[in-house]
């Protein structure tokens, strides 16, 4: 490659030589991160914790079918005229999450989430608030009803 020019004001961040200009359009100094090849321990942790597998938990929306008396069968919330997918009182809601046990991992789930708190829910998972603490925080939700 053949050098140009220079590139005026912009400088390396690490020698702060001003960087130069290649045929290519490539801007170089010819500086070499330490570790470019090689990873860096907190590369190695990451690669290594990706590979496990987190716990999530996950809101669900669903409809609880009855049967009546007269034998229809009809949807529960009952909801007039068209059901909202964006309205959370037109759904029943429930969570679910997959546990370790005995080395195996196992679904799990309570129904019957309150309406109310589906907002702070969303909210929590978005925040990044533990599994351990959102299971906690439906409990006591479902324990007020």
């Amino acid at each position: 490659m053949q050098c140009t020019q220079q590139i005026q004001n912009v400088h390396c961040p690490s020698c702060e030589s001003p960087l130069i200009k290649l045929d290519d359009g490539c801007g170089v100094c010819g500086w070499t991160p330490k570790n470019f090849l090689e990873e860096s321990n907190e590369a190695v942790g990451l690669k290594q914790s990706s590979k496990r597998r987190q716990r999530k938990g996950c809101l669900y929306k669903y409809l609880e079918n009855k049967k009546l008396k007269d034998g229809t069968i009809t949807s529960y919330p009952r909801v007039i005229q068209h059901r909202s997918s964006d309205n959370p009182t037109h759904w029943r809601w429930g969570f679910n999450w997959e546990e370790k046990i005995d080395g195996e991992w196992k679904g799990r789930s309570i129904g019957s989430v309150p309406v109310g708190a589906i907002a702070l829910i969303q909210s929590m998972q978005n925040e990044g608030v533990s599994l351990e603490e959102i299971i906690a925080f439906i409990r006591r939700a479902k324990a007020k009803k």
